[in-house]
């Protein structure tokens, strides 16, 4: 709360002091209740004064009270009375106007004024019923003279005086400074022909409202608050000179000398409970006012500045009021070409359909635009007729306005430009769409190319078959005695016919393996024996190529569930590649053992080993890898394919540790019998522990 220096409480106490001693001064001598005390520039100095110093103060007033009464010929008692009467009132009414010292005083508001009119109502009856008690006993005067002689002049003086130091509406005026000092004159004339010794009746006297009311709705309130002070200030000192429709002979009696200020103190409250409301309402509208065109400049501001967004406004009967610089931006009007007309002329017969049949409602603008402001369909995709004849897709969302009571007052659209990225959908759902009839037309490629190589595969079996057993019967003698060179070049042709023959087996495999009729026999073996026949049938080999061959297997059995002619293939195709791919001198291992509840075949060689880059497709059909190519090695880029699927049918997996010049691994692991398939999980913790560089899921990938 603001409150006044020292200094500024000591001038309150001294200009106190002199209107004070001047209105007690001018008084009648028959006069003895003192009923123009300036008590509303005692709780002025009270709500000027800190609320804990209020006890000192009041102290202080009533000192100097007391002296003033004392100082005009009042007798000790009566002047001591009056003044806790009129320190007691002032109190209150300072208590009320600050709601217990914990507001600022203020007249802003309607709740301001109630506590200002409440405060000295009561404060004034405070006063008034206080004085009348000490009346009787002092043998003042009687009390149906004193309380009305006290309780109408101390409303006056808090409604007149209070007011300066409450806070106001600090808004100026409307009417110009001519005719501010016009209303001044006319008031100030009015008031002294008023009170003037014409004696023209109390009714012309309060004709000075309308003048007042003047001053309330065009000027100022400080102003109004100032003019009324002149006005009650004027209509007082006529009174006590005589003057006015209020005033009384100069041999009147005491009883009507002690009345003179109510009907004075009666006017000035009149004036002033007219007055104060209508200023402070018009204070009030004038704020509202000032804030209602801040906020409308800001959204102005806002709408204006928005050079990327399309505002579109349109007033109650769907006529555009309002189209921003984003709008006329985005469509290609300028504001005066569209202001006035219907928002339909952005949209075309066409989009309307579509937008009806989407909402499911008649195909009509006003009520496709009547569902799109509902809050479920903001942010929908409208499609806009631009002045070029172009269009232009808006992300647009409605919303409606409405006004204190509710009704709709108009709509607004805001949309933005989004004709790229549709067209950039609508691009991509082309794209997506070829894409499909493609996968559809490699889908059918693939059977049909699939079904060819079953066909071919099985067709050209029987005649291979054929000539094998021909070119034995032709080594054998059968049909003659056979040259050295002959039988050399019969061993050839039968080697190329047996891989022939291998690759027909290893595509009508494959061709099962797709369809999934691929046969795997299902019953107890022991993986060790799978093991060691693998061993056995490519030792031979292994080691006329010149390569140190090793098996390990446990000493206890290891059973699995499965087909062993499958397995078996698949060791001898892993044993195949590390003999292919291992030079002469080096060394392959094969060993067999059990992790956890998992039997682990691992193929190792110390051969070229395999790019990491060729890696994430090595069990895809028909790949070879690179070496493969540049050392121009053998072979159809099936037997990792197969072995991977026949691996997986046994409820297993198969993984590649290697890297270039450093070798290769490769892991077969199969469930134990009655244990469950080997997880996903179990996978990737083997490639954790490995040195593969690759993603867990290429190598997994099938």
């Amino acid at each position: 709360m603001n409150r006044r220096r020292p200094m500024g409480l000591a001038l309150l106490l001294v200009l106190f002091a002199v209107v004070g001693y001047y209105v007690l001064w001018v008084q009648p001598n028959q006069a003895r209740v003192v009923e123009a005390f300036p008590v509303g520039l005692i709780a002025g100095i009270f709500v000027c004064t800190r609320r804990r110093a209020w006890p000192v103060m009041a102290v202080l007033v009533l000192a100097l009270s007391t002296g003033l009464y004392m100082a005009n010929g009042r007798e000790l008692l009566v002047a001591l009375a009056w003044s806790v009467g009129a320190c007691a009132g002032a109190w209150v009414a300072a208590t009320a106007v600050t709601r217990g010292g914990t507001h600022r005083p203020a007249l802003l508001t309607e709740r301001d004024l109630t506590y200002f009119i409440t405060g000295g109502f009561l404060a004034a009856l405070l006063s008034a019923l206080l004085i009348t008690a000490f009346s009787e006993p002092l043998q003042v005067s009687t009390p149906e003279v004193v309380f009305p002689a006290v309780f109408l002049p101390h409303f006056a003086s808090y409604l007149v005086l209070l007011p300066h130091f409450m806070g106001r509406p600090r808004f100026p005026g409307v009417a110009p400074l001519s005719e501010r000092i016009l209303q001044w004159v006319l008031t100030v004339l009015y008031t002294l022909v008023a009170f003037s010794p014409l004696d023209l009746g109390p009714s012309i006297a309060f004709a000075i409202i309308p003048f007042l009311g003047w001053s309330a709705l065009r000027a100022p309130m400080r102003e109004t608050i100032v003019q009324l002070m002149v006005v009650g200030t004027i209509a007082h000192s006529m009174t006590i000179q005589g003057l006015g429709p209020f005033a009384t002979d100069a041999d009147t009696t005491s009883t009507r000398s002690e009345l003179l200020g109510a009907g004075v103190g009666f006017f000035v409250i009149a004036c002033a409970l007219t007055a104060i409301p209508f200023a402070l309402a018009v204070g009030v509208q004038r704020r509202e006012s000032w804030q209602a065109r801040r906020e409308q400049a800001k959204v102005q501001q806002l709408v204006q500045s928005a050079s990327g967004i399309a505002i579109i406004g349109t007033d109650r009967t769907g006529h555009i009021d309002m189209f921003n610089p984003g709008a006329q931006s985005v469509l290609g009007y300028c504001a005066e070409e569209v202001i006035g007309r219907q928002p339909s002329m952005f949209h075309s017969q066409a989009e309307i359909e579509r937008l009806a049949a989407k909402l499911g409602i008649q195909p009509r603008f006003d009520l496709v635009a009547l569902e799109l402001a509902n809050p479920k369909y903001a942010g929908f995709d409208v499609e806009f007729i631009r002045k070029d004849g172009s269009v232009r897709t808006l992300q647009l969302s409605i919303s409606r306005m409405v006004d204190a009571s509710g009704r709709a007052i108009g709509f607004v659209g805001t949309g933005e430009d989004v004709t790229r990225r549709v067209q950039q959908a609508r691009a991509l759902e082309d794209a997506l769409a070829a894409e499909r009839l493609a996968v559809e037309n490699l889908r059918e490629i693939d059977q049909v190319k699939d079904a060819f190589v079953s066909g071919v595969s099985h067709e050209l079996r029987t005649p291979i078959t054929s000539i094998l057993g021909y070119l034995e019967m032709l080594e054998e003698g059968g049909f003659g005695p056979m040259q050295q060179g002959q039988v050399q070049a019969l061993g050839r042709v039968k080697g190329n016919s047996r891989r022939l023959l291998s690759l027909i087996d290893d595509l009508l495999t494959l061709s099962r393996i797709q369809d999934g009729s691929l046969a795997v026999a299902t019953c107890q073996l022991d993986l060790r024996d799978v093991v060691t026949g693998a061993h056995e049938e490519m030792a031979p080999g292994l080691q006329a190529a010149g390569i140190e061959f090793s098996c390990t297997v446990p000493d206890e059995e290891v059973f699995v569930v499965g087909d062993e002619e499958r397995l078996g293939r698949v060791l001898v195709n892993l044993l195949g590649n590390a003999a292919k791919f291992t030079d002469r001198l080096g060394k392959v291992d094969l060993t067999l053992s059990v992790e956890g509840g998992t039997a682990v075949v691992a193929v190792r060689d110390t051969g070229i080993g395999i790019p990491s880059c060729d890696q994430t497709k090595l069990f895809d059909r028909f790949f070879r890898s690179s070496v493969a190519h540049e050392r121009a090695i053998q072979g159809s880029g099936l037997g990792l394919s197969i072995a991977r699927a026949i691996v997986e049918t046994h409820g297993g997996r198969i993984d590649v540790e290697s890297g270039e010049g450093v070798g290769s691994t490769f892991r077969v692991r199969l469930p134990l019998e009655g244990q469950e398939p080997v997880g996903v999980q179990d996978q990737l913790a083997v490639l954790g522990e490995s040195t593969y560089d690759d993603e867990p899921g290429d190598v997994l990938a099938s």
